[in-house]
């Protein structure tokens, strides 16, 4: 099973809203060779492979496969931004070490603050003084990170109000008239026929039920501040005109909806309407849409979930499609999964981030969150409220599962051999 799905970060303005960048202006510079570069985008959660070719102080041009793209250095994640920083300058430049970093401490990457400053006194040691200050700086710099806390009254209109001003925008700029239709938890804005207004509404509740079930969560409470912002749109040209349009994002064709997160664990979603063209019957396209949609919408709950922190990318994903699965069962996805658990496979590249494993590791993804709730539930939530707090990614899993990631593998190997047919 292919499955494409994408997670995107950016409202409806400034991308430079949500993502810290460095004061340092980099000079336009053609470089003699071209480098070879692997980019991490936090706005479109892709990988952009190829080789940097020339940067200036805004974009980097990266020679690919389908020609030459240009990509914002305000796009990329912290990580790549250093990676890719400290492969361009001049390593003997003390100057170009202190630049380099105030970024590592607009990104809040104090480890490799502490690395720029140590370069940069080598290089330099009259530049003790400043790199102290820096790490001052860092050492008292305040959490980006912050925890849930239930939304007022107030903040809930204000975020209603601003969520209605934005669907307006997006009215006039993509000449399209959405009419506006409220559940508990959702602000939904449609250009679908009125007689399937019910069948919307169903589905949008039914996902929240789903998730809020799984975190023992009573439905009755609602996690967002307002409600969560969803453009449910008739038809894909129009879907995939808004995500160019409004959030900068190509989509293609064979994306039926994202969640985009706002950088503050808030967020919206945008969808399309089932294609019933391209499946055997109404209710095999509806299922389909239903599974996006439950599946899209677990990303923005885990958002909002407790803290606004980022889990891993495997975790995140397995358990989209773990609820998904178990509200509208993929036989495919367990087929799939037993099949890859006897062929070898880079396991390890799932618990790297920035390699961004695609749409055809979801099923040993999903499996894997799988096999960690099939062994104990509760230790998979509170390994999730771990995570939210700020704990290592594999030190929560061994401090819940008393496994490390190499003992990881032949377990889920293990577990998904054993997976029986559906």
């Amino acid at each position: 099973m292919k499955r494409i799905v994408v997670v995107l970060a950016a409202l409806m303005l400034a991308l430079a809203i949500y993502l810290p960048f460095a004061n340092a202006e980099l000079k336009p510079n053609a470089l003699r060779r071209p480098l070879k570069v692997r980019l991490a985008l936090i706005v479109h959660s892709e990988i952009v492979v190829g080789e940097l070719e020339h940067y200036d102080a805004q974009k980097l041009y990266v020679k690919t496969e389908e020609g030459v793209r240009p990509v914002l250095w305000t796009q990329l994640t912290g990580h790549s931004h250093w990676d890719i920083r400290t492969q361009i300058i001049d390593k003997d430049s003390a100057g170009d070490w202190m630049d380099l970093a105030e970024v590592a401490l607009n990104f809040g990457m104090k480890e490799e603050v502490t690395k720029a400053v140590a370069n940069a006194i080598r290089c330099d040691p009259s530049m003790r003084l400043k790199g102290q200050a820096f790490l001052r700086r860092a050492a008292t710099q305040p959490s980006k990170y912050v925890k849930y806390q239930k939304s007022t009254s107030v903040q809930n209109a204000k975020a209603i109000a601003t969520a209605q001003k934005v669907a307006k925008e997006v009215e006039q700029k993509m000449e399209l008239n959405l009419a506006e239709i409220q559940t508990p938890h959702f602000i939904i804005f449609t250009d679908w026929d009125k007689k399937e207004y019910d069948f919307l509404k169903k589905n949008c509740e039914k996902a929240y039920t789903a998730v809020s079930r799984q975190f023992n969560i009573p439905v009755s409470e609602n996690v967002f501040v307002g409600k969560l912002p969803v453009f449910m749109f008739a038809q894909q040209t129009d879907f995939q005109k808004y995500a160019a349009l409004i959030d900068d994002f190509p989509a293609p064709r064979a994306v039926l909806g994202y969640f985009s997160p706002h950088g503050d664990g808030t967020g919206h979603m945008a969808m399309w309407k089932p294609d019933i063209n391209r499946y055997p019957d109404v209710q095999e396209a509806e299922k389909k849409w239903s599974y996006v949609l439950t599946h899209e919408f677990t990303h923005a709950f885990m958002s909002r979930y407790r803290t606004n922190r980022d889990i891993p990318r495997w975790i995140n994903e397995g358990l989209a499609e773990v609820i998904a699965h178990q509200e509208y069962p993929s036989p495919e996805s367990h087929d799939y999964a037993r099949r890859l658990s006897g062929i070898p496979f880079e396991f390890e590249n799932l618990f790297d981030d920035t390699m961004m494993p695609g749409g055809i590791m979801y099923p040993v993804m999903m499996t894997m969150v799988e096999a960690l709730i099939h062994e104990n539930r509760r230790a998979f939530i509170q390994m999730i409220d771990d995570l939210k707090d700020g704990v290592e990614p594999e030190a929560a899993l061994k401090k819940n599962f008393k496994a490390g990631y190499k003992d990881w593998e032949p377990a889920w190997r293990k577990y998904a051999k054993n997976l029986k047919e559906e």
